[in-house]
């Protein structure tokens, strides 16, 4: 097995489903990119594009799959983009070690903004999602992203969530965070090294089986075990 470098993403696969996990970093089975997915990744690069003063148009076009990526591009322009002040971190990757357990991630943008009291570095993180979210959603992934920034020179004293929910009229919610604390740090360290363990010990059992995790997973149609726990929910239920 290479070398297991953690991000938030491989620790969320791995505490969802551990056999997801398996397929998505062991096995790398390629699952289907579902529309939100697709919609997230064009978003995502669209703002880089945009901070990096980069000319972009996405118009919108006869093709139905185009038109949220066209409306959720228009809420970072209308909404987000006028409250960065300085960015000056875009996209940028790290990797650090937390408790010896190598963790990598890629920052979205750190923002400085000018205040009464000197320099302000906010770190920001831009989401899409289907519904507003409960806050504290990402504070997990935001400590990691936060102790990347702070080793990459850019220590921040703030963090924000910038989120397009992409309701029938899309709109932009931003979650101001509390400045992450030593708390925060060991529940990451803590998190981080039980999935670590479960990973080294081969712990790949099929633990989302029948829960949401399970019915939104992009590994569905090769998955064993989903194709039977199917084929039996459906014999009891016919």
């Amino acid at each position: 097995m290479r070398p297991v470098v953690f991000s938030a993403s491989s620790i969320n696969s791995y505490i969802n489903c551990h056999l997801q996990w398996y397929f998505s970093y062991v096995g790398v089975i390629m699952g289907e990119t579902s529309e939100p997915q697709r919609v997230g990744i064009a978003v995502h690069d669209y703002a880089e594009r945009r901070l990096r003063r980069d000319p972009v148009i996405i118009e919108r076009t006869p093709y139905k799959e185009f038109w949220p990526i066209f409306d959720a591009a228009t809420v970072f322009e209308r909404d987000i983009l006028p409250t960065y002040r300085n960015p000056v971190l875009i996209e940028a990757e790290f990797q650090i070690e937390v408790n010896g357990i190598p963790y990598s991630g890629i920052l979205d943008s750190v923002d400085e903004h000018d205040t009464p009291w000197g320099s302000s570095l906010i770190l920001r993180d831009l989401k899409t999602t289907g519904s507003r979210p409960s806050a504290g959603k990402y504070r997990l992934a935001m400590t990691g992203y936060w102790l990347g920034a702070t080793e990459l020179g850019y220590e921040p004293h703030a963090a924000q969530l910038d989120y397009i929910v992409r309701t029938k009229t899309p709109y932009y919610w931003p979650e101001v965070m509390d400045p992450i604390t030593d708390d925060d740090i060991g529940i990451l360290a803590a998190t981080l090294e039980q999935v670590a363990n479960g990973v080294e010990s081969g712990d790949y059992r099929p633990t989302g089986l029948g829960t949401w995790a399970c019915r939104s997973c992009s590994f569905r149609g090769s998955c064993g075990p989903y194709i039977r726990y199917q084929e039996v929910t459906n014999a009891n239920e016919s």
